[in-house]
């Protein structure tokens, strides 16, 4: 099984609508599995059409909590809080979760071992089926933390349901950004897709997350979305990825059928699949699956791979 991240830097920029049509125009008879690690603000089960199969609650945050029968108000632990987290009242202090980081200090300095640190619910994890594939999604609970460890336990659910689905490809719509999210998407990837628009913040954004997956060395594209919006923003694009040995694999085109395929809860491949937009997606399909191909060469050999996927 080859494992595929699809990110962006930029928010907005089409991932997760592209995500879903890549799934739908991959060869019939490939097995796909999908994950959305966006745990802030998942979507791609509403941009797949797909219906829920089971939920489950995930802890993974900690906060530190106030053993009230054991505190005898001498307030200081609000006074080693660095977070602000505790404030002084006037029996006991007043814990502020949201402002928790869990860090052990108020711990160490209580006098009568009134404070603990507790594992919480912060989030879920949701299981999704479209049709023939199965969707697995993380979701983080509102103005809580950790969204790192949940895209790690989202990663090892995809992986066992990709296994048991007997799946050639796990495709993963990641999150944008590059911080702690982003991070525990790439671990143990084959592959990234890097979806990007002709904007100067984008290819910002873009540079900086392809600074980061260096790190993890994975075989790498390029998607230039809304590419004729400006053409020259799309050219410069072209030019600093040459200069990085990382090949465009595709151009799509400003579409109106996008948002309308959106808006029904169909990939765009399935809804329009004569639109512009929809063609484009066809060519990038086939410059992808010869990136699948080099990942799988290389572990026939044995090689490393590089980043250089040569388009046709």
């Amino acid at each position: 099984m080859k494992e595929v991240v699809i990110l962006s830097g930029k928010g907005g920029v089409g991932k997760s609508s592209i995500t879903a049509s890549l799934a739908e125009l991959l060869p019939a008879g490939l097995i796909i599995t999908l994950a959305d690690t966006d745990v802030d603000a998942p979507n791609l089960h509403i941009i797949t059409g797909a219906e829920p199969i089971k939920s489950a609650p995930v802890f993974a945050s900690e906060k530190a909590v106030i053993d009230e029968t054991r505190c005898i108000g001498c307030m200081d632990c609000t006074a080693v809080c660095s977070f602000g987290a505790l404030l002084p009242d006037e029996k006991i202090p007043v814990m502020l979760p949201l402002f928790c980081e869990a860090c052990g200090a108020c711990v160490a300095e209580c006098p009568e071992h009134a404070v603990s640190i507790k594992r919480m619910q912060n989030g879920y994890l949701h299981l999704f089926r479209n049709g023939v594939r199965n969707l697995v999604s993380g979701e983080l609970t509102v103005g809580q933390s950790s969204s790192g460890k949940i895209v790690d336990l989202v990663k090892n659910e995809a992986r066992n349901v990709a296994q048991d689905d007997r799946a050639d490809y796990l495709i993963i719509d990641g999150p944008p950004g590059i911080g702690c999210p982003v991070i525990s998407s790439l671990k143990g990837c084959d592959a990234v897709l890097a979806i990007t628009e002709p904007t100067a913040p984008a290819l910002s954004d873009l540079e900086r997350l392809l600074e980061v997956t260096a790190y993890f060395d994975p075989v790498t594209g390029v998607i230039i979305n809304k590419a004729d919006i400006n053409p020259e923003g799309a050219e410069t694009i072209r030019s600093r990825m040459a200069e990085r040995g990382i090949t465009v694999l595709g151009e799509i085109p400003y579409d109106i059928h996008v948002p309308l395929a959106i808006a029904q809860g169909i990939p765009l491949a399935r809804c329009y699949p004569e639109s512009r937009a929809a063609e484009a997606l066809r060519t990038i399909t086939k410059n992808i699956l010869r990136l699948f191909d080099t990942i799988q060469q290389e572990r026939n050999t044995g090689h490393e791979h590089t980043t250089c996927v040569r388009q046709q």
